[in-house]
């Protein structure tokens, strides 16, 4: 039986341009053709819990000209075998551009275009505005900004993102999870800031031993409130600190950084459940997309890392144990 898709994923086949503007009515945004030839390409929208998820890929050179959402625009360039320019700047594979709600807007799309983008409530960045670099939040108070990742990382950020947009328009049982897809918007978008970040000086923050005061703090905090929901973003808050500080805090007391932390703590939350469940109904899969993993298959080799067995091989286990008492 097939997963049913849910009433927020849209899928379009491009086979032209004055239809693929109708597509993007919502964005404003008046699409034309600039090279001959049969224009080929799909778009594909998501609905997340703080906005919206798209990807589109399109064969010929294009231009779109227009007016964004009442939405944040945070968008990857993921691929493009000509030029391509954002309001007259050349973009390229890994760039990242960022667009206030409700700016002009003018790009031109070269040749095999790929694009992923999210697009973000007003009330969603301005919590993260305070945690960034004070350069970013400049940069971000203008109507549109293009970063550049430095070199050593750009293609990292290519195939981080083009690997999400693959997985949301593959798999069904993550389109359909609540849990999954708040936790893809939370984990892509931190990514997409810290990206940002990444080609910025970096600051020494102090004392050890204050690192390692905040970690023990925001360990107390996490196994205090809902761990399953706990987001770098929350930490950020509750902590009154930028993500650049908390970020290097982690790496100095404990060697990894705050997402990474907190998927450890989802991991193990993971594995208690599993011990926990007596229904043999129960499946990993629905405890994964529980606890908000979406890559089921990276969840499972990090469950695998930590645990030195499936997860599979855990439920099992409790069922045995479960049909011997």
């Amino acid at each position: 039986m097939s997963t049913p898709e849910p009433s927020n994923y849209f899928e379009y086949i491009i086979r032209d341009a004055d239809s693929y503007g109708a597509v993007l009515s919502e964005a404003n945004l008046e699409i034309s053709q600039l090279e001959p030839g049969c224009l080929s390409g799909r778009h594909v929208r998501l609905g997340l819990p703080g906005g919206q998820f798209s990807y589109a890929e399109t064969s010929k050179q294009l231009r779109g000209n227009g007016t964004f959402s009442n939405l944040w625009t945070l968008s990857v360039i993921l691929g493009s075998t000509t030029r391509s320019r954002q309001h007259g700047i050349e973009v390229r594979a890994g760039s990242l551009v960022i667009h206030r709600p409700g700016v002009e807007h003018d790009g031109v799309y070269g040749r095999n275009f790929k694009v992923t983008c999210f697009t973000v409530s007003d009330e969603v960045l301005a919590k993260l505005l305070p945690q960034l670099h004070p350069h970013v939040q400049d940069a971000m108070r203008r109507p549109w900004s293009v970063f550049e990742p430095p070199a050593n990382s750009r293609q990292k950020i290519i195939e981080h993102f083009a690997e999400g947009a693959a997985i949301i328009q593959s798999d069904p049982q993550v389109r359909n999870s609540l849990s999954a897809l708040a936790k893809f918007e939370e984990e892509l978008v931190g990514d997409f800031l810290d990206a940002v970040e990444q080609q910025l000086p970096r600051h020494s923050n102090g004392a050890e031993q204050r690192a390692a005061a905040m970690v023990r703090e925001i360990d107390q905090y996490v196994h205090k409130s809902r761990m399953v929901d706990s987001s770098v973003a929350e930490l950020c808050t509750a902590c009154e600190v930028p993500r650049r500080t908390l970020n290097r805090a982690f790496q100095s007391a404990l060697g990894m950084g705050p997402a990474t932390y907190l998927r450890c703590v989802r991991l193990n939350g993971v594995r208690r459940a599993l011990q926990q469940r007596s229904s043999g109904s129960t499946t990993v899969t629905d405890v994964a997309l529980e606890f908000g993993f979406w890559h089921l298959g990276r969840f499972a080799a990090q469950y695998h890392e930590l645990f030195g067995e499936s997860p599979h091989e855990t439920l099992r286990r409790q069922y045995r144990g479960i049909a011997a008492a």
